[in-house]
């Protein structure tokens, strides 16, 4: 019998067969649950879907409507929600002095309403045992040229966990959040080609190398299984980089 065997599990942001909801989403299933992914784009979420024997439902995070629908619609076809996965966000790559309006905004809206809005309608839904594991980032704690919009923000979701977990524990909803090091995935691709910049982000890392999106699907999955008993909480997959530093620019080399 698989950890999450009997659940329903929903994975909010999975429109990349590398990325961190589609490998929740598989090891869910090896795991017994039964998975509904979403991401704005119903054409890459639906790939994605089929790739590992699952449904795709369209939800654009940013509008609350579509988020209170989506929720209902796994609800009525699933009769139940066990389990929510808030892995969509947005980065922004700008310093302060190039920050605008526009990429805060941006930020805010992906990181921290949207996930507010899925919070209260998916518990809504649960029942007590119920689990939602909001994806944040190591740069919500740890510095490097910019990273303002996508870390303050990060931080800000984090807190927003906190707040939750707290209300909802009479409940016994349990809220809590995973924070990734550096991944290669489809988001970090670009900065990759960078010379010498995966290598500058190991350097930092005591474990010595970078985590994978299973492993931040592994973390995932026992948040979200009955064997834990946590709430409010921040478990990082990152290899240890926080007990150390995030690379600088001139680290690049």
């Amino acid at each position: 019998m698989g950890m999450l065997e009997g659940k329903v599990a929903l994975i909010i942001g999975a429109s990349t067969q590398a990325g961190i909801g589609a490998a929740t989403g598989a090891r869910f299933v090896r795991e017994g649950a039964t998975v509904v992914l979403s991401a704005r784009r119903l054409a890459e979420a639906t790939a994605v879907a089929n790739s590992i024997g699952v449904s795709a439902l369209a939800c654009d995070l940013t509008r609350e409507t579509d988020v209170e629908a989506l929720v209902r619609a796994v609800v009525d076809q699933h009769s139940a929600l066990h389990a929510l996965v808030l892995v969509a966000g947005a980065h922004g790559s700008q310093t302060v002095d190039q920050l605008t309006r526009d990429t805060l905004l941006r930020c805010f809206e992906l990181n921290v309403i949207g996930p507010a809005a899925a919070i209260k309608y998916a518990a809504r839904a649960m029942t007590a045992g119920g689990s939602i594991i909001y994806i944040s980032s190591a740069a919500a704690e740890l510095n490097t040229v910019g990273v303002a919009a996508y870390g303050a923000t990060k931080a800000a979701g984090e807190r927003l966990m906190e707040v939750a977990a707290l209300e909802y524990a009479p409940r016994g909803i349990r809220i809590n959040t995973v924070a990734p090091g550096m991944l290669v995935t489809e988001m970090s691709a670009a900065a990759m080609q960078r010379p010498g910049f995966r290598a500058a982000f190991e350097r930092e890392t005591p474990l010595g190398r970078l985590a994978s999106v299973d492993e931040v699907a592994a973390a995932t999955t026992w948040l979200a299984s009955d064997d834990c008993f946590t709430t409010g909480d921040r478990i990082r997959v990152a290899g240890g980089v926080h007990l150390r530093r995030h690379p600088m620019p001139e680290d690049f080399k």
